[in-house]
């Protein structure tokens, strides 16, 4: 139950959204190498939870079909 509130607290298009930021960030290329790679850190980190978040709702939605099915 727990990790079902954990991911409808995390706001997977916000992520996106931040996750476009810092790819945009970095391809600029203007920060300095410590700034790059915390950007770089946060966006593997919500990577990660992107995809864990979209690995919980695929696993909804299989219930659910397979409810539907019975």
């Amino acid at each position: 139950m727990a990790e079902k509130e954990k991911n409808e607290e995390f706001d997977v298009d916000e992520a996106l959204e931040r996750l476009e930021e810092i790819n945009s960030k970095l391809a600029e290329g203007d920060q300095a190498l410590t700034e790059s790679i915390e950007l770089y850190k946060e966006g593997v980190t919500l990577a990660s939870k992107c995809k864990e978040h979209l690995e919980g709702v695929e696993q909804e939605l299989k219930v659910i079909n397979k409810n539907e099915g019975e």
